[in-house]
């Protein structure tokens, strides 16, 4: 039977049977962090310059290696949080960390590409349907008041409907993993009639996320935004601030050191408790498939 405490009782166990692998991914994240810091070293410091401002084609030029350097972040991501899926659906696996570079993890860079494309496609049809209702409101109301409660009202059905898909098809991951091929259509069908137990899952991982994001970005910058608060009305003393900060970010600093190993670590975490939910979840509910679902949930 599957429940929010079932879930998340496989997602910490990732931590438990393969916190060495928890391990390598955060050492394989804050290689991507320290190298992404070495190289934006210059770039930080031109984007960081006022006069670049005035010229849009050198303010994309400069921008031109951050986007790459995202992107090849974007795929170390995809391959760990396969990695991460696999620990629970194939314990025994084996190999460096449950690490791989195949067709599971093109499908589910390809799953994700597949998402990706079809919420922006959702997104600015619900957009120009949205936006043509509200203007059509408030040119037969003339209130604004009335437009801006129904605006919204209407942003919190969007973002409730948005919510409800991605939990809904959340499984279609770890179901691509374990069948070997897109399972879009399973995740939907395994997924119906559980959406509270995933969703209340989904967001004690998020909420765990953002708590340690939270923590990390205060011991990183908390002095800068200690600055800002203390200047606060004080034009010049703002100025200085801001300059200080940019300053700190167009230099190798122990503080950066320290942010890029917290956020390692945390991205870890992330991983192995996003990853583990999604195929936890996954594994309870066609546990009859496994022959040791028992030893591996209780």
């Amino acid at each position: 039977m599957i429940s929010v405490g079932r879930i998340l009782d496989g997602a910490f166990g990732v931590f438990r049977e393969h916190f060495t692998a928890v391990a390598i991914w955060a050492g394989i994240y804050l290689a991507c962090n320290i190298a992404a810091i070495v190289a934006m070293q210059p770039m930080l410091g031109a984007v960081a310059d006022p006069a670049l401002s005035e010229d849009p084609a050198a303010a994309v030029a400069a921008m031109g290696p951050v986007w790459l350097l995202g992107f090849l972040t974007a795929i170390v991501g995809v391959v760990l949080y396969t990695a991460s899926m696999r620990s629970v659906l194939r314990p025994d696996a084996g190999g460096i960390a449950f690490l791989r570079l195949g067709m599971d993890e093109l499908r589910t860079l390809g799953l994700l590409l597949l998402f990706a494309i079809a919420s922006l496609v959702l997104f600015f049809g619900a957009s120009l349907i949205v936006g043509l209702f509200i203007g059509g409101v408030a040119a037969g109301s003339e209130s604004i008041a009335l437009t801006v409660i129904l605006s919204i009202l209407i942003g919190l059905v969007v973002f409730g409907a948005l919510i409800f898909l991605v939990i809904r098809l959340s499984l279609a991951f770890p179901l691509t993993l374990h069948r070997g091929a897109f399972a879009i259509g399973e995740a939907w069908r395994l997924s119906r009639g559980h959406f509270w137990k995933l969703f209340g899952a989904a967001l004690v991982v998020t909420m765990i996320g953002l708590v340690l994001s939270i923590a990390i970005n205060l011991v990183a910058t908390g002095g800068y935004f200690a600055d800002i608060l203390a200047a606060a009305g004080n034009p010049e003393a703002s100025a200085l601030a801001a300059e200080r900060q940019a300053a700190a970010m167009g230099s190798f600093s122990i503080w950066m050191i320290l942010q890029a190993i917290g956020g390692a670590v945390v991205a870890a975490i992330w991983l192995a408790l996003s990853g583990g939910s999604v195929a936890s979840a996954a594994r309870l509910l066609i546990d009859d498939e496994f022959d040791d679902a028992e030893d591996v949930f209780g």
